[in-house]
């Protein structure tokens, strides 16, 4: 079923345009629950590499564009420089204008009160004048660390006819998912009758995967109220959603039938990559009329050389292969010696596999080094089914790491993964190293 036309019904494409030109789109970068250990030391989760080509954030603001929302902030304040140079004020998807567009909001300084973000509400809450200088009725509150594409035209609409104060997208999730993230109970009319926090089973299966609308005059109250709740932890869920349940506002739950990743675990970021690199994505990022945009770079064509084998995997701009790629992800820049093998990996920018040299069911992160003859991850026997259980085993290399030549570095814990950073220059204790 396609995931953008897929959610509600609307009464017309004249409705659905209003309703989506008095919508303001507001994208919070920083997710607080997310474990990506050493993926996360140098950038936040938003800047994330993505699919060999993209950053997590473009998936946010291109699904915004083509719905036909134009004013866009974009809030964060954890380690926000390599995505303030991603964004450029907006260029690579038609944001950079003098009314609207993109907007980067950050904490400051002033005679207010204004501090670092306590929390998604408060940072919601700390931005309400750039909310109320264009007025809205609606404000679309979305992650920009999500692994989805979604029409909002059709939500914003549906929000709008059925008069609700907020309406919720969920998704259905394995119960080994659903147990990390908070899930709704409703209705056959949809409106939410409990919000459970994470682990409670109460309604595994059904979970919130965002985005949300509001009503904008309900979200400054409500936001208010929970502002000056001094027990408040001011989270977007667990505080605000379940104080507007509480209050008995209309709260809707509406379903996504398409891909979504939440992206939470080193172990989701490789089991979305793997997903991508699949015969047939969910995910599908060949789709012409639902674009993906980003911030191009300056890059030579990839070359593929005639001692090359590439199988199911995606490769970014700039790449030499020389060797062997099956099912994995390559971003741009990456150098894949003769004899090398990757498998069941993701690679990330300008990192080098020299010769005979074996990756398995890995990430490496930013400007890595394996050294000739290095093996980094555990080898499965088995191929990966459809359904695709993660591998116990899961090595995490971090940013600049350099692999010594001859050196086996895999995980010897019983689950988990190994995360080696440059800091822990291989002496791990979670790593055999030979």
């Amino acid at each position: 079923m396609d995931s953008k036309r897929n959610l509600f019904d609307a009464r017309g494409d004249a409705d659905i345009e209003r309703a989506v030109r008095d919508t303001l789109a507001l994208i919070i970068c920083d997710d607080p629950c997310a474990d990506l250990g050493s993926l996360l030391a140098t950038r936040c989760k938003a800047a994330l590499p993505f699919a060999g080509k993209y950053r997590l954030i473009d998936l946010a603001l291109s699904n915004c564009v083509n719905s036909g929302i134009d004013l866009v902030g974009v809030i964060t304040q954890y380690k926000p420089r390599s995505l303030y140079t991603h964004l450029s004020y907006g260029r690579p998807w038609d944001l950079d204008r003098r009314q609207g567009g993109l907007t980067l909001l950050h904490p400051y300084q002033g005679r207010s009160a204004i501090s670092w973000y306590a929390g998604s509400a408060n940072a919601i809450l700390q931005n309400w004048d750039y909310v109320r200088h264009h007025a809205p009725a609606h404000v679309l509150v979305l992650l920009g660390s999500q692994a989805s594409t979604l029409d909002f035209a059709p939500l914003i609409a549906q929000h709008e006819r059925t008069g609700a104060h907020l309406t919720i997208v969920t998704a259905e999730a394995a119960q080994k998912t659903a147990c990390r993230h908070h899930s709704v109970v409703s209705g056959e009319d949809g409106i939410v009758r409990e919000l459970c926090l994470p682990g409670s089973g109460s309604a595994a299966g059904t979970i919130i995967s965002g985005p949300f609308v509001f009503n904008a005059q309900v979200l400054r109250a409500r936001l208010e109220e929970d502002d000056g709740d001094v027990s408040s932890a001011h989270d977007l869920v667990e505080d605000l959603a379940a104080r507007m349940i509480a209050a008995g506002d209309r709260v809707l739950a509406c379903p996504h039938a398409g891909y979504w990743n939440g992206l939470r675990t080193v172990h989701d970021y490789w089991q979305c990559g793997m997903d991508l690199v699949e015969q047939h994505p969910r995910l599908n990022l060949q789709d012409a009329s639902w674009p993906i945009r980003t911030q191009p770079e300056i890059r030579p064509p990839t070359r593929v050389s005639s001692s090359a084998r590439v199988a199911h995997s995606l490769i970014g701009e700039g790449c030499v292969i020389d060797g062997t790629i099956e099912s994995s992800v390559l971003s741009p820049g990456v150098c894949i010696a003769p004899g090398a093998v990757v498998r069941h990996s993701v690679v990330m920018h300008d990192t080098s596999i020299e010769e005979r040299a074996v990756v398995e069911h890995a990430i490496l992160d930013m400007d890595v080094t394996v050294g000739p003859q290095a093996h980094v991850g555990r080898s499965e026997r088995q191929a990966p089914t459809v359904q695709r259980q993660v591998p116990i085993h899961l090595a995490v290399v971090g940013k600049g790491v350099h692999v010594p030549a001859h050196k086996v570095v895999v995980p010897n814990v019983p689950s988990g993964e190994l995360i080696l950073t440059q800091s822990q220059q291989l002496t791990s204790d979670h790593a055999s190293l030979r």
